[in-house]
């Protein structure tokens, strides 16, 4: 590529052949052909620049660190990838850099890119979060992550917290399968109804437990909410009477563990539960088992 500081005559003539050349082929019913246009161009106007709708949301920390690294090594990142509308479909912390910084951004373009070719990007790249997949299509509608966001905007649990509560899950792999499906628009909710009373239930244990959003102690819960010796209002009640016994732990069989514990409270030895052989991580609970 060549570098150009401005578009020329000929850069605007082979945009706009490609951008009619394209209308063509949609309204025939074919894909589309992404061109590069041939030149690097450069520029202090950051204006020109907008946003792709569906596109990751700039994270600050991020932001900074680059910043820093430009500042402390003096190098620019690479180039910024516009479309033929002038939409960032990849370096919006780039930009977001150049601007802070009042450097000029070089950029190039792609003569009908979109939100499809920053999804294959940054999948393969595996530098999007939870919330940049989620913003990429609940902007575009669809119709579970609308669901999603809404009850995840409700309950504020982090985003495995959420799924554990709405989908089903296989171990391991199985949370590599629903990641997956996250980040390429096959959320699927399952367990709908469930989830929201299991989150309603959790949110009952916040005023005697700070830790109650926790990813360990959710899960702990959501695996006890199975067991049919299981009564929530008993388990509220014996919480409120001894909150010392419910605490942070580091595994969903400690957390399991601690709700054996208040759950037998005042218990008689015959009727005393045993979720944590059920439903807990032996090791772990050997490992930190009180007397």
């Amino acid at each position: 590529m060549t570098i150009n500081y401005k578009m020329n005559k000929a850069d605007y003539e082979t945009i706009k052949f490609c951008v009619e050349k394209n209308k063509k082929l949609l309204k025939e019913g074919k894909k589309i052909i992404k061109t590069i246009i041939p030149h690097i161009f450069q520029t202090f106007d950051y204006s020109i620049f907008k946003d792709l709708k569906g596109n990751r949301i700039i994270n600050d920390s991020n932001l900074k660190g680059i910043i820093k690294s430009v500042e402390e090594d003096g190098y620019s990142p690479n180039l910024v990838q516009v479309n033929e509308h002038m939409e960032v479909i990849d370096g919006n912390h780039r930009l977001g850099v150049h601007q802070y910084l009042k450097i000029p951004i070089s950029y190039y373009m792609v003569v009908g890119a979109g939100i499809e070719d920053t999804t294959i990007m940054n999948t393969h790249r595996k530098s999007w979060s939870f919330d940049d997949w989620l913003n990429r299509f609940y902007v575009h509608n669809y119709e579970e992550y609308k669901i999603y966001k809404h009850l995840k905007d409700k309950w504020k649990f982090d985003h495995w917290s959420c799924i554990f509560l709405l989908c089903r899950t296989k171990g391991v792999r199985g949370r590599g399968k629903l990641k997956k499906s996250f980040e390429t628009g096959k959320l699927k909710i399952e367990t709908l109804e469930e989830g929201k009373k299991w989150a309603q239930r959790i949110l009952d244990i916040k005023p005697y437990y700070k830790g109650y959003d926790k990813r360990s102690f959710v899960q702990a819960m959501i695996r006890v909410f199975h067991d049919k010796d299981y009564n929530h209002k008993i388990f509220i009640k014996k919480l409120s009477l001894v909150r010392d016994r419910m605490y942070d732990c580091s595994t969903v069989g400690l957390y399991i563990q601690r709700i054996d514990d208040v759950m037998n409270y005042q218990q008689p030895k015959n009727k005393r539960t045993m979720f944590a052989q059920k439903w807990g991580d032996a090791d772990a609970i050997f490992r930190e088992r009180r007397v």
